[in-house]
């Protein structure tokens, strides 16, 4: 049993209470003010009519290159007739007539041809033989166009190597020809027009069969398919 010394140091019991067992909680933050929620909820809405709109314009533009990017025309040299090659000291003559069919494959987009050159050329040497200017040329959408060149040459001058290496083609039996073709070239869909671009066409291995020397050549590969290349200004 314990003594009363003992029972006086032991520390007074106090009644707890119920309420004393919680806090408070943590009171609410204050709402935003009328004004920061007005701002707030008109910079979401530019933003997002913003977003819109790039999207509306990307798609837009992608759509407009997708319809008037203009495709490379077409180039064929389709027929071809030349007359026997004749021969002066180191001169040369021949009638030459190409038939070339331009074709524009451009569903929405019309062209226009400026200044066209068609040129003849010594395929084995590089040599210009002779040249035509074609007319301008108005394309519509999607259609072809036949061109008739008269591609003759008379008294050219080849010097003696290039005359030389001409008559021993033609002692084999085939002379190989270059058609080069420039212009300057335009598309156009209604009054929308793009800038002038550069065309270069090469028609490589136009090529006549001579049975003998007084006879005319044969076209040996008629439908030659031409290269076609456009660039800027």
């Amino acid at each position: 049993m314990a003594s009363p010394a003992a029972v006086r140091d032991v520390a007074p019991l106090h009644p707890v209470y119920l309420h004393q067992l919680y806090r408070d909680p943590a009171p609410e933050p204050e709402p935003l003010l009328p004004s920061v929620r007005r701002e707030l909820l008109f910079f979401c809405r530019t933003l997002k009519w913003c977003i819109l709109g790039f999207i509306f314009l990307a798609s837009f533009l992608v759509l407009m290159w997708i319809i008037f990017h203009p495709s490379f025309p077409l180039l064929n040299v389709v027929s071809a007739s030349m007359s026997p090659v004749s021969f002066t000291a180191t001169a040369a003559s021949a009638d030459c007539n190409i038939t070339l069919v331009l074709t524009n494959p451009n569903h929405h987009l019309a062209a226009s041809y400026d200044r066209m050159e068609i040129s003849l050329l010594y395929a084995s040497q590089q040599v210009p033989l002779s040249k035509f200017h074609q007319p301008r040329v108005v394309q519509r959408k999607h259609s072809q166009t036949t061109l008739q060149a008269n591609l003759s040459f008379f008294g050219i001058d080849l010097g003696g190597g290039v005359a030389s290496a001409m008559k021993q083609d033609l002692d084999r039996g085939s002379l190989g020809l270059t058609i080069k073709i420039f212009s300057v070239i335009k598309f156009r869909n209604g009054k929308w027009k793009t800038k002038s671009r550069y065309m270069r066409a090469y028609c490589p291995g136009v090529s006549f069969g001579f049975v003998s020397s007084t006879r005319s050549g044969i076209f040996l590969n008629p439908y030659q398919e031409c290269q076609v290349y456009l660039y800027s200004k």
